[in-house]
């Protein structure tokens, strides 16, 4: 199962200059943890990798942080870096495995199917004794992607209101504890505390070693044992609908295909005054 969503290093090493092969580097900071990962790509990433920043190719015009970007938006990004529909996409963040599935999950919402993670990161290459380089990159040769937008992949607040009342969908939230029961405030000025009425907590660490997936058999088992009844429709959520994709991730290895990702999440729930909510 492991091997439709990931790579490791030695293999990553192996197909580094195979043509039609894009790496990319998709880290991004948790809120709260101020980082410039961009910097971070100039200083050392894999030799060829380019950076693709989640909150730049999405959506400009909402409030709310690296919403979904419309299509064509993406297709023009996929094709600045030479990406076609046959391109086999190898993505990667800094080493905790904190953005990797939200990049994996909006590729895929816009249809790239040949899309891998690299196990471990940045900090897997780098512990493998694999080179890194530094510096900007020329862009590759353009390509021409076509989307096939998965546009019931997210969910909006209005779909999230229904589901608190209807009885076979559940929802997860990805955030830590603290924050899902309001003892700690959220980052992100203006946002109330709480959680969206009826939703599990399954924080996205729990599910995360060494920025590597635990098993199918320990995952399964984290969500039972947080209430989860994995036979129901589920939506994930988190903070922005960054790591709710570790979440969707973590339940896809486990087989489970209905489920969905609430794209704005607490940030925009949590910041509306209109919303319900529970401490």
């Amino acid at each position: 199962m492991y091997r439709d969503y990931f790579v490791t290093a030695d293999w990553l090493h192996t197909h580094l200059n195979d043509d039609n092969l894009v790496v990319l580097d998709v880290s991004k900071a948790p809120p709260g943890q101020p980082a410039d990962c961009h910097q971070l790509w100039l200083e050392r990433h894999i030799p060829g990798a380019h950076y693709f920043d989640l909150d730049k190719v999405a959506d400009l015009s909402s409030p709310l942080p690296h919403m979904l970007p419309s299509p064509e938006v993406f297709a023009q990004a996929a094709g600045e870096f030479g990406i076609d529909n046959d391109t086999m996409v190898i993505i990667y963040d800094q080493g905790n495995l904190f953005s990797a599935p939200r990049a994996w999950w909006t590729l895929k919402t816009f249809g790239v199917k040949n899309l891998r993670i690299l196990q471990g990161g940045l900090n897997a290459w780098a512990g493998a004794g694999y080179t890194t380089e530094s510096g900007e990159l020329p862009l590759p040769q353009a390509k021409t992607f076509v989307p096939e937008f998965q546009r019931h992949n997210a969910v909006n607040k209005d779909d999230v209101l229904l589901a608190i009342t209807d009885p076979e969908i559940q929802i997860v939230d990805a955030r830590s504890a603290d924050r899902f029961q309001a003892l700690a405030p959220d980052p992100r000025p203006g946002v109330r505390s709480g959680h969206i009425p009826g939703s599990c907590n399954v924080p996205w660490n729990t599910l995360v070693e060494n920025g590597i997936f635990k098993s199918p058999t320990q995952i399964q088992q984290i969500f039972r044992d947080a209430g989860v009844d994995l036979s129901k429709y589920l939506v994930v959520s988190c903070g922005s609908g960054m790591t709710a994709a570790i979440l969707l991730l973590a339940l896809t290895l486990t087989g489970h295909q209905n489920v969905r990702l609430y794209d704005g999440s607490w940030a925009e729930w949590g910041g509306s005054d209109t919303l319900p909510i529970e401490p």
